[in-house]
């Protein structure tokens, strides 16, 4: 995610909410850190990646596969040429899977994709509602909708569960404290 794009608060609570991400992460991309920030809520370490450069290195990724990370955790909107090493070296490293935030229409199988598809077993994919705006400049809303899809590595069941993140900007209500 580049600097015209933001994330927009909420978004990550609304993964974390409807699906429990333990282990090591790596957020391989993440240059405002915003990816991690909202990770670390409730994920206990994190790796982040602030130059792009690095998407593109293969020494890079195999520095990372020895780090024994359970997941990788992308955002990988838009249709940036490092998504493919996102989605290929990051299944390779991942040992539980990938979790990446992207359009609904990710899921189309066109050519670039098709084989990430195939290969790699969807078994979740969060649906945001209302539309994130992601644009940081430029537009006032996005024309897409936005899903988190996880991609196990060895699930439980060869199915696809689907939530819905209602309202998952809404400002939440403190937790009471107790006594």
């Amino acid at each position: 995610m580049d600097d015209f794009y933001n994330l927009p608060s909420g978004v990550v609570e609304a993964l974390l909410d409807n699906y429990t991400v333990q282990g090591r992460v790596l957020a391989p991309y993440d240059p405002l850190q915003l990816l991690t920030d909202n990770l670390k809520q409730r994920v206990s370490e994190i790796t982040t990646n602030k130059d792009e450069e690095n998407l593109y290195s293969l020494n890079w990724w195999l520095d990372q596969s020895v780090k024994d990370f359970d997941w990788v955790v992308a955002v990988t909107l838009g249709s940036k040429e490092y998504n493919k090493y996102i989605l290929e070296y990051g299944t390779n490293i991942a040992k539980k899977g990938i979790i990446i935030l992207d359009r609904l229409s990710f899921i189309e199988p066109v050519t670039r994709r098709r084989g990430f598809l195939l290969s790699n077993p969807m078994t979740k994919m969060i649906v945001l509602s209302p539309r994130p705006k992601f644009r940081a400049i430029g537009s006032t809303r996005d024309s897409v909708t936005a899903c988190w899809f996880v991609f196990e590595k060895d699930p439980k069941t060869k199915s696809t569960e689907i939530a819905y993140a209602l309202d998952w900007d809404a400002v939440k209500p403190l937790t009471p404290l107790q006594p």
